[in-house]
This record gives C-alpha cells, structure tokens and sequence, in this order.
C-alpha cells in the first residue's frame, strides 16, 4: 500500500502492504468472519458520518456518487469487485473487519479488510477514524495505539527505518486481540468496520476509479481490476506503464487508441510480471489470473457469476508460475458468493 497524509500527519509514499503474504498456505490473510460487506463513502474526516451510495469522493473527472456509465460502480458491482478483492486478501469473498496478523513482510501488523499496515500510514489512518467516533471510557481498545503509531510513522517519515517495528506497539498491548475485539465486540463493530470502509474508499477504490474515468476504462471488469491493484500495489504506476506500452494518451484515452479489451489484457500481464519478479508476491499471480480468466469470459459488466478456480499457469503456461492455494469462489451478480469445487480453468 501507500503512505498518506492526514490532520498532522505528513506521510511520504510507499507502495506494498496490500499485496504481502501472510503465513497461510494460501499466500494471503487468515480468513475470519464478517457481517455485513456494505461500505461507505470516503470523507475528507475520516471521523464523519458519510452516505452508503456505493461511490466514493466525488472529483477526477466524473460523479464518483453515482453508478452508471459515467461513474465508478453500480452497489452490485462493487460488492462483486470488493468480495473479489477480499478472496485474494483474506481467502473469503466475506469482508474480513476483524482479521489482524503480523506475517512479518517488514510492514508492521496487517489488518482489516485491505490489509491495512502500521508501517505503511493506512493502519494509523483506520485508528485516527475510530478515535474520532469512540473514546477510550466509550470501548475503543485502539485508541492507546495511536501515540506509538505516531511515533512510527514519524521516525520512517525521517529516517526511513523500522517500518516493520512492532515493539511501541507491543509495549502498550495485544494489537492482534485488540483489533480483532474492536470488530467482534458488539457495541463497537459498526464504528469500527465504518472507519474500516471509509479508509478503503479513500485511499485505494476512489482513486482507482478516478484513474479509470480519466483514462476512458468504462467496464465494471477493468475498473474492479484497478481497484484491487491499487490495494495490492497501492498507486497508479502499473496504469501509467500500460498507457505507455500501448500509447495511449489520457487527454485521448481507451476507445480511441486502443479497445478496452487489449488494455486490460496489457495490465493484467504487466502486473503478473510485477507480482511474478517479487519476493513478497510471487506465489499470488493467481490474483491477476483471475481477472484475466473473467476478461475471456466478456464478462464486462459483471453480470454474470465470477468464479476464483483459476491458475495462472493455466492462463499463461510457460511462465513458472506459483499455486496460490488460494480456496475457489463463486461470486454471483448481486454480491453474495459460495464455494465451489469445480476444476481450475482460465476459459
């Protein structure tokens, strides 16, 4: 993931905690259990109240507010492109709010339904939300964190080191159960998962959807494509070096250069690449294969049932690449999902 800034906080930019292993066979996070995989728009104060329509902040070239042909994704569609995201995240299509684990990637703990990291400035940014709707006397079990998280944040800020140090953090408490309760707890899960969903719309579905709209990418499948990349990696590089391989100008865009089909087929393999060549992602190029898997399909406007029973040896054969063990789903059109044990394929 990225390093962002926010109220006091200058943080600096720095891509990876989204797509990192965690100890698991499956090369993601332990799967938990969650009610409710609704979201909610992103706020400028991560500590308001926003409104559930399915969008995101509004700017960058299109109304972010509202689906449809001219903005981000229908409610069904995210759904769809958000329990894909959390299959290669946490191993379930179910938004994972309380899952927390330090899978020792050099980023600190990983939590939550985006991997969030206290290394990299979007754990710090979950706390600050939760801070701003629940005190201490009133159950946030976060809140005797954030001095720590401050601490880290700022000595990377200016040193660059200890990005992965957990020890202020463990000096205060049991960050893993104390996550984990702040989502199961009853009385403090909604603010919790809410600060959670608006983090993540912030900083990863907004400004892929914002990309997408700039760039002309109209299809529900390339634009939960880009969401989930810019989860994993965290930015923008891997759209800017497919515009460049296939010559597309932004001023121009997809559909007057090239079709939207031979793009996304371009990203889908510059990022296999990417995840292929690093030691943190090697064993989850599964991920991009199965959006490939859904692009031969045409499934465009995700109509039709997405199913994660995809290798991506099977999509490209000669390449090497690792088995995810990643456990297949089934994520039907209106969000909801089940596993299957039908035979890997890409077609």
């Amino acid at each position: 993931m990225r390093r962002f800034a926010i109220a006091g906080l200058m943080l600096a930019s720095l891509a990876g905690c989204g797509g990192t292993q965690a100890t698991t066979p499956n090369g993601g996070s332990t799967p938990g259990g969650a009610d409710d995989p609704g979201s909610t728009n992103a706020a400028n104060d991560l500590g308001s109240t926003a409104t559930d329509d399915g969008g995101g902040v509004a700017g960058g070239g299109g109304d972010l507010a509202t689906g449809g042909p001219s903005g981000p994704l229908t409610p069904n569609q995210k759904a769809v492109a958000e329990a894909m995201t959390s299959i290669w995240e946490n191993d379930t299509p179910i938004l994972d709010y309380a899952y927390s684990e330090n899978i020792k990637d050099g980023r600190g703990y990983t939590s939550g339904r985006a991997g969030f990291c206290t290394g990299t400035g979007d754990a710090i940014q979950v706390i600050d939300c939760y801070d701003k709707l629940r005190s201490s006397a009133n159950g946030n079990l976060m809140a005797k964190y954030m001095p720590a998280l401050t601490t880290i944040n700022d000595k990377y800020n200016s040193t660059g080191q200890d990005q992965g140090d957990t020890s202020l953090l463990d000096a205060v408490g049991n960050w893993v159960n104390d996550w984990g309760a702040s989502y199961t707890t009853t009385t403090t899960r909604t603010d919790f998962a809410k600060c959670q969903d608006q983090v993540s719309d912030l900083l990863y579905y907004t400004p892929a959807m914002q990309a997408a709209m700039q760039v002309g990418l109209v299809t529900a499948l390339t634009r939960a494509a880009l969401y989930d990349m810019w989860i994993n990696q965290g930015d923008d590089t891997l759209v800017k070096q497919t515009n460049t391989a296939l010559g597309v100008k932004t001023a121009i865009g997809v559909g007057n250069t090239v079709t939207e089909d031979a793009w996304l087929q371009k990203f889908i393999e510059l990022r296999r690449d990417t995840l292929a060549g690093d030691s943190t992602w090697k064993t989850s190029v599964d991920r991009v294969a199965g959006y490939e898997k859904a692009r031969r399909r045409g499934n465009w406007d995700l109509s039709k049932p997405v199913d994660s029973a995809v290798k991506a040896k099977q999509c490209w054969p000669t390449g090497g690449y690792l088995d995810s063990q990643y456990t297949s789903w089934v994520i039907n059109p209106d969000g909801s999902s089940a596993k299957t044990t039908m035979a890997t394929a890409c077609q």
